[in-house]
């Protein structure tokens, strides 16, 4: 390479590495941005779509009838920004159960006076179609109100329960410790939460033991990790509950038992998802699905409860599978569809995003990016909105749907061509800069040939 391409070679990599530079200073600023714009309490990040099935056996081995036999199994509910469940179908040898619910909004199928004659079993099957949502909430501490001491939710779920201790002078020593030098209410949560994973090691328990107990003895199953987080959360003054249902590992897998995690509550943002056994903190898999919150009132803490007034005690056991399909009730259901598309485009803008910030599209197209990121959170907005207002307002749910998913759609676009706007830019110049070092080339050239002549 001689001189005169050095030269050249040295200016477009400069030229090259201001862009870079630009673009760095560009993305943050309008990181920042939107951050102090941003409304969301959380994010959806991913969506999933299937179904679960349910299946509880209660066998009678031996050669006597179990009779006044009683069932009752917790029902999946739409209480959670996390999922959202249609029980299609419940079939047991003796019909349809009665239905009962209690003041915590658990709800839970009844089926009594059951007979079991020997050697026999019975069984009843549970199925539910499911659109269920990755979350992950973005707490800012300056917009957590505070808490309503006279609240009725406040009273409930700061209060001391069985196996949730809260009163006891160990715990709310304990809870006062780690919150006293804390600044706001996640922040003390957050001490909780770490507190308990390096507190406890996990050892699979035959028995509900309590928050107190794990205390003591340092080791704990999932119940434990919840009890105990609850119950530190509680004597710190900081509403929190139990959560208990299934959590999967992973699509098609087959449970035999299942799970239980935790909620805290902050003003402003409502119930925020932990799981500690797993490590889940402000966020939540799509694979959680809850049954049973605090405080039941019909059985204790389980997936489902047996007795019976005559004859031997019977065997009980259960199995619950995840599977993805097409659910028949989601592609036909034009509010659920479409909540479905709009999480998709979300997670496409997103990428498209991303991707648009390593090319650098914040400084040379400034405006552009900075609207489609606005529109990327309104769309966020929406869809949120959407999964709040389901459970309790179907209306609003349903007004915001298709808003919802115009948004996304034009988010996604909009990212879209700004990468190739970008991308043809990089190519364009280049091109003219090697054009142009061409021209002063030859230019160069003939005139050193004029020289010589």
């Amino acid at each position: 390479m001689n001189h005169r391409h050095k030269h050249v070679f040295s200016f477009v990599c400069s030229a090259c590495i201001i862009l870079l530079c630009l673009s760095t200073f560009f993305q943050s600023s309008t990181a920042i941005i939107s951050e102090n714009l941003s409304v969301l309490k959380y994010e959806v990040n991913d969506v999933f779509v299937g179904n679960l099935k349910h299946v509880i056996q209660i066998n009678n081995p031996t050669n006597s009838k179990v009779a006044g036999g009683k069932l009752v199994v917790p029902i999946i509910k739409n209480g959670t920004a996390r999922h959202y469940v249609i029980l299609y179908n419940i079939s047991s040898p003796i019909g349809q159960p009665t239905i009962l619910s209690d003041g915590s909004g658990n709800t839970y199928a009844h089926w009594g006076d059951i007979t079991i004659t020997r050697k026999q079993n019975f069984t009843v099957e549970i199925n539910y179609y499911l659109l269920s949502f990755n979350i992950r909430y973005l707490v800012n501490s300056t917009l957590i109100a505070d808490y309503d001491m006279n609240s009725d939710l406040y009273k409930k779920y700061t209060q001391s329960e069985e196996l949730i201790e809260s009163n006891n002078l160990n715990i709310t020593s304990k809870a006062q410790n780690l919150t006293s030098n804390k600044n706001n209410v996640q922040e003390k949560v957050l001490g909780i939460y770490n507190f308990v994973i390096e507190h406890l090691r996990y050892e699979a328990q035959d028995e509900e033991r309590g928050a107190f107990w794990a205390l003591e003895n340092k080791v704990g199953d999932c119940s434990e990790y919840s009890y105990l987080f609850v119950a530190l959360c509680r004597a710190a003054g900081i509403p929190a509950r139990v959560q208990v249902g299934f959590a999967f590992r992973s699509i098609q897998e087959t449970l035999e038992d299942g799970h239980m995690w935790a909620e805290y509550y902050l003003e402003n943002y409502g119930w925020i998802p932990v799981d500690v056994t797993w490590r889940l903190f402000d966020e939540m898999d799509y694979s959680h699905f809850s049954s049973l919150q605090s405080m039941p009132e019909v059985i204790p803490y389980a997936n489902y409860a047996f007795n019976n007034t005559i004859g031997p005690e019977p065997e009980g056991g259960q199995t619950v599978q995840l599977t993805r399909s097409s659910s028949p009730a989601f592609s036909n259901d034009f509010f659920a569809e479409n909540t479905i598309k709009t999480a998709e485009k979300i997670k496409q803008s997103k990428f498209a995003l991303l991707i648009g910030r390593f090319l650098g599209t914040a400084v040379i197209f400034p405006s552009e990016t900075e609207k489609t990121t606005q529109t990327l959170l309104e769309s966020q907005i929406y869809l949120q909105n959407i999964i709040d207002f389901w459970e309790n307002s179907p209306h609003n749910a349903q007004s915001n749907v298709t808003s919802a998913l115009e948004t996304a759609e034009k988010a996604s676009q909009s990212a879209w061509v700004l990468i190739v706007k970008t991308l043809a830019i990089f190519i364009s110049i280049p091109t003219v800069m090697l054009l142009i070092a061409s021209v002063f080339m030859k230019r160069q050239q003939t005139k050193n040939e004029s020289t010589i002549a």
